[in-house]
């Protein structure tokens, strides 16, 4: 029982590092301008549904209820970007949120649509809020515990939003919860794409 205890932590300590060395790489190649968006018009729905079928299971596995609000709006980006954008957020959400769940919509404002990503979960002081963004910056993980992620998500989450010229905020209250907000253009008339891989 010893030796299957020690290799779980082994393979935990090796799953961890792997998250950390992928988390660098996309940091390096984000700064080094090795990733270059390619900009579409497409359907919000392309990006929400396969994230809402990826996310869905998981939230219930942890005991959340999970929503991705449907849409018909249509945006100017990369699809395959903001994907990973969203996903980075929604990760972030589950793994702050112990009970209620997580909720992911838009709404339109003029020519822009604002998809939020909304949890339950410990939220944000607001002396934090600036510094959440921070590579290696974590809220109520003194510990460093590693099960709790490594702080790289949302730093990367930011440049993506830099990258593709899109605002990225949150509003939060502690004990309450958190929104994470991403504002892209809207497009007229969307062409029908299909998402890279990230």
């Amino acid at each position: 029982r010893g030796e299957s205890t020690a290799m779980q932590g082994i393979a935990k300590a090796l799953d961890a590092l792997k998250l950390l060395l992928d988390g660098i790489l996309d940091i390096s190649k984000l700064d080094a301008g090795a990733v270059q968006p390619q900009p579409t018009a497409f359907r919000l729905k392309q990006v929400f549904d396969p994230l809402g079928a990826e996310y869905a299971p998981r939230a219930a596995a942890q005991g959340l209820r999970f929503g991705m609000v449907a849409t018909e709006l249509s945006v100017l980006s990369d699809p395959t970007l903001v994907a990973r954008t969203l996903r980075n957020l929604i990760d972030n959400a589950l793994r702050f949120t112990e009970r209620g769940g997580i909720l992911v919509g838009c709404r339109r404002r003029g020519g822009t649509v604002r998809i939020d990503v909304i949890d339950t979960g410990i939220g944000i002081a607001a002396d934090q809020l600036d510094q959440i963004f921070e590579e290696f910056h974590q809220i109520g993980n003194p510990e460093r515990d590693r099960t709790q992620g490594l702080g790289l998500g949302l730093a990367i989450a930011r440049r993506l939003c830099r990258l593709l010229g899109h605002d990225v905020s949150v509003r939060s209250r502690p004990d309450r919860g958190s929104c994470f907000s991403i504002t892209l253009p809207i497009a007229e008339h969307p062409a029908v794409t299909t998402a890279r891989e990230p």
